[in-house]
């Protein structure tokens, strides 16, 4: 068949996924799109990959931006036209990725991209919610989550399946932004626990001593340790004194309450 100048033929098979990832990942680099095709295996071969990249790019429904933090290469990000080409296909996208794409909150992405393959690679990521996905739900249906997660999380351990909500603190809030997301957290019910993540003690203190929530279990630990140790991963609780709990026994006793239930 052919096709007019200037038009694209997309494919549902490796196109769409990509463009997907492209919009639920943010911001990210090839080296990361690539292996997350490879993980859902839309894709083998890193030529055709970059083909299909600047296919995509050169039509207008990904973009480019330079200078990514860290020294990382360019990363990608969702055009207009390729957000709008998944709504037409039933992508969960009402706008909202759950942050603004600016300069600033770049290398925030990159990072959860980074912990997101980790966990997909360790073979324990049951399912990874976007942001996308959790804006899109909390902005559409009466079925909402208490506040616009990075992610949630569904991972297997001990037999179970285990669901937290994800946030990556990079840099820090006021006080009272806090104490206003402990007040939202108590009226949450689709999750029993949270874990934030940031990158050094200090936040963690901080975090620990201004959200304490009753209703779901606030976990704050170190990024950098997540994405080594994963579920073994040391955890404060946030609004008391307990610290070094490994976050699977966290999750353990969650599951076992809601099983009680």
């Amino acid at each position: 068949m052919r096709y007019e100048k200037g038009t694209i033929q997309i494919s549902p098979a490796r196109d769409i996924p990509l463009l997907q990832q492209v919009l639920r990942s943010g911001f990210a680099t090839s080296d990361q799109l690539y292996e997350f095709m490879q993980l859902n295996q839309s894709e083998r071969s890193r030529q055709a990959f970059d083909h299909r990249l600047r296919r995509l790019l050169a039509h207008g429904l990904i973009e480019k931006h330079q200078g990514a933090a860290r020294g990382r290469p360019q990363v990608y990000l969702i055009s207009k036209e390729g957000a709008s080409l998944l709504i037409d296909l039933g992508e969960l996208f009402a706008g909202r990725i759950g942050m603004e794409t600016g300069e600033r909150s770049c290398s925030h992405w990159l990072d959860l991209n980074d912990l997101h393959l980790a966990l997909a690679k360790a073979h324990m990521l049951l399912r990874w919610t976007p942001a996308s996905e959790i804006c899109s739900q909390n902005d559409l249906t009466q079925f909402k989550y208490a506040k616009d997660y990075d992610a949630v999380v569904a991972v297997e351990s001990e037999g179970r399946q285990m669901r937290f909500g994800l946030e990556y603190e990079r840099t820090p809030k006021t006080y009272n932004a806090y104490r206003r997301i402990a007040s939202k957290l108590d009226g949450e019910t689709l999750v029993d626990t949270v874990l934030y993540l940031v990158p050094n003690y200090h936040l963690l203190c901080m975090i620990r001593d201004c959200i304490a929530s009753r209703r779901v279990q606030v976990c704050v630990a170190l990024f950098a340790e997540f994405l080594e140790s994963f579920l073994a991963t040391p955890v404060m609780i946030a609004g008391t004194m307990q610290r070094d709990i490994p976050f699977q026994s966290i999750l353990t006793l969650a599951s076992q309450a809601r099983g009680r239930q």
